[in-house]
């Protein structure tokens, strides 16, 4: 996300016409509410401030709208959400959107109008007139996904602007634990804030003790407790998982996803690849891949390829019904334990 660009938005203050699109949803509401807040009154009696979703609206009636001047008021607030018609993508038939209406307002938009629309989309079709109208015409603001230090920056500044510190291990372990959606990691931040309390520190064990784990995280823990040699404290995390229960072909997926991770890690580690790159390579989060290699060095590359074979066959026969999906997987994890112990 262009920042220095959303400051301008917000330093500058009303714009006639604003374009707000990505694939960051989250950070394009939270824009939007911005923009309501600081530029039209707490108390909107006449409805000078209207929302619109165009899959359910065709573009004209909100261009009317914007052409309305204030009743009682200062100007108009009008939001146009789901502009899909801006991009490439093949919408169900129904809502007609006349283009031409809005390419005329842009001619000459209302000055005591703001008109927004939003397009939860990373691509503009930008061989459309009214694209490049509104590119040229409009103040227009790209979200893509966060990611890496960016995404980590933004759940730091979600801390500071409630005056509480993170450390930094438990800022990864958060983000490792939420990933990368920030409707859910703003709503763990949120509960963090409110244990920490305002100058409060967040530290890795908050994090594990308020913020759930979900299943691959589980994994996760079990993997590590079979390269420690710990099996027991591996079949009570096991049964936790049955207790709470998860499917096991489900848990015996994501094992091995794992198993292949640490082998690919350990195979990309020969090739003297650094680990900062192997996130990318991957395209996995650099927290996972943190814990493979951790893991993974407790295992020989022999016996990662022998214990991938295994799941493998056990998947199998669970699918063709030749094993008891529970008991298959134990019988798994007490093959590999006493390959290794």
């Amino acid at each position: 996300m262009d920042h220095s660009r959303l400051e301008e938005l917000k330093r500058k203050g009303p714009h006639p016409v604003y374009l707000l699109y990505g694939a960051e949803s989250f950070l394009i509401e939270e824009t939007v509410r911005w923009m309501k807040t600081n530029w039209m009154p707490a108390d909107d009696p006449f409805g000078n401030s209207i929302i619109f979703d165009l899959e359910e609206t065709p573009v004209q009636t909100v261009v009317q709208e914007a052409e309305t001047l204030p009743f009682f008021g200062d100007r108009r607030f009008i939001v146009g959400h789901h502009a899909h018609f801006l991009t490439s993508e093949k919408k169900a038939a129904g809502i007609q959107h006349d283009a031409d209406a809005l390419l005329k307002y842009l001619e000459d938009p209302l000055p005591s109008s703001i008109l927004v629309l939003t397009v939860y989309s990373e691509q503009l079709d930008k061989r459309k007139k009214v694209v490049k109208a509104l590119q040229k015409k409009a103040f227009t603001l790209s979200f893509p996904p966060l990611k890496g230090k960016e995404l980590t920056d933004w759940v730091k500044g979600r801390f500071a602007a409630h005056q509480v510190a993170i450390d930094p291990s438990a800022l990864k372990e958060l983000v490792f634990l939420v990933g990368e959606n920030l409707q859910l990691l703003n709503q763990e931040c949120m509960k963090l804030v409110t244990y920490a309390g305002r100058g409060g520190t967040v530290t890795r064990q908050t994090v594990s003790e308020l913020v759930p784990r979900t299943l691959e995280h589980n994994i996760f823990k079990l993997t590590e407790k079979m390269a420690e040699r710990k099996i027991d404290q591996a079949l009570m995390v096991w049964q936790d998982l049955l207790f709470q229960k998860e499917e096991p072909i489900r848990i015996l997926a994501l094992m091995i996803r794992q198993i292949r991770l640490m082998l690919q890690v350990k195979t990309l580690v020969k090739k003297g690849m650094p680990e900062k790159e192997m996130a990318g390579f991957l395209k996995v989060h650099p927290y996972p891949v943190k814990l493979a290699l951790k893991n993974g060095a407790k295992f020989t590359e022999s016996q990662l390829r022998q214990f991938l074979i295994s799941a493998i066959t056990t998947d199998q026969e669970i699918k063709s019904g030749k094993a008891d999906k529970e008991l298959a997987v134990e019988r798994l994890l007490f093959s590999i334990h006493h390959s290794i112990a």
